[in-house]
């Protein structure tokens, strides 16, 4: 099996590239902020974009586990990092983009979950709506599919809302059923390890 592909879109009228924005911000340590033991510390960087990603930047850092490895990917997310098996996916993570206010976050999940069902066997939203990462609100949505017979994907995308000028960020996860923690989409940033980088994502003023 390859590597799993997130995928991002650019839906006209909204400006969704894939996701949201911000509707509540905690105060914001992370210039000063230790990445955890075992980790690295990803910092966004304007300088390292250019067209729309540079256009529609957001200032973001996480850590992720020493495990895991950057990915190279198709200039649609500003980054992604995954944990895999020689060539199988086990857990990834990725961060794109969004504009839109938090009402029209709903309507976003919807649009997203439309355009990621035709890349994804047996594609089947299960759940949706309001969610925290921290200490931001945002919406989720999260779904199931197959990648090869025998071999499950469950994903979940979450949107951060926008706030004034800045954009929103999209924080896509997909975990396969290799995952030995992991057993289903209920799991999915719960367990394994994307809670490390969930726990630890900031969105910076």
């Amino acid at each position: 099996m390859k590597h799993l592909r997130n995928h991002m879109f650019s839906v006209a009228g909204v400006g969704i590239f894939l996701f949201l924005a911000l509707a509540t911000k905690p105060a914001d340590n992370s210039n000063n902020r230790r990445s955890s033991p075992n980790t690295t510390k990803y910092v966004n960087s304007p300088s390292d974009f250019s067209g729309k990603l540079a256009d529609n930047y957001v200032d973001f850092s996480f850590d992720y586990p020493n495990t895991w490895k950057r990915v190279a990917d198709d200039s649609s997310n500003f980054v992604k990092v995954e944990k895999a098996e020689g060539t199988d996916t086990i857990e990834n993570f990725a961060v794109g983009y969004v504009s839109g206010t938090r009402a029209m976050l709903p309507q976003f999940a919807q649009q997203v979950s439309d355009q990621f069902a035709p890349g994804f066997p047996n594609y089947k939203k299960v759940s949706e709506g309001e969610t925290t990462i921290g200490s931001y609100e945002g919406y989720e949505f999260r779904f199931t599919a197959e990648i090869v017979a025998g071999r499950d994907v469950w994903g979940r995308v979450v949107l951060l809302p926008s706030e004034g000028s800045k954009k929103g960020a999209a924080l896509v996860m997909l975990v396969t059923s290799l995952s030995p923690d992991v057993h289903g989409p209920r799991d999915v940033g719960e367990k394994g390890e994307l809670p490390i980088i969930l726990n630890s994502f900031r969105l910076r003023p």
